[in-house]
């Protein structure tokens, strides 16, 4: 039984169409999203506070930057030492498409400024959620510095226009 060419093109079109909605939707949200976080190391007694920013490049990808400060105490039997660090790092992140809340996981390197011990660099894993109040969003975030063998855990406020 020979397809007609009627049928043929309705569906060439239908798909164009869908597709055409498809990335219409993921290149939507073209923005950029600024905050601030403070976040506890995971084992270990410390501290760390810093800044972010995003670029969205679309609704599902943003490339981004953190600066911040880190303070982390380690207490063996004899000695008490303090390393006091500034971390930059650079991120790449991959939304899920969900309507209310935005979870995430990316991959970043850090290069790490330490008081005494001079610089080096560490391989970054995360996983957050971004929860929006209107232009405002609550974030927590997950993250391992593999290099250090650090685990962090921070909340924050940011701001996405």
């Amino acid at each position: 039984m020979p397809i007609k060419k009627e049928n043929i093109m309705k569906r060439i079109i239908f798909t164009l169409v869908a597709l055409l909605a498809m990335v219409t939707s993921s290149f939507a949200a073209d923005s950029i999203s600024l905050g601030a976080r403070y976040g506890v190391t995971v084992g270990q007694t410390g501290h760390y506070t810093e800044i972010f920013g995003d670029l969205h490049l679309n609704r599902l990808v943003s490339i981004g930057a953190t600066a911040g400060y880190m303070m982390i105490e380690k207490d063996n039997k004899r000695i008490f030492k303090r390393d006091e660090s500034l971390p930059i790092v650079a991120l790449f992140k991959v939304y899920a498409p969900t309507p209310l809340i935005k979870p995430y996981a990316g991959l970043g390197q850090a290069v790490i400024f330490h008081d005494k011990r001079g610089t080096k660099g560490s391989v970054v894993g995360l996983a957050g959620l971004n929860l929006p109040i209107g232009p405002l969003f609550i974030n927590g975030e997950y993250r391992r510095q593999f290099d250090d063998k650090l685990d962090f855990m921070a909340a924050g406020i940011g701001i996405s226009f």
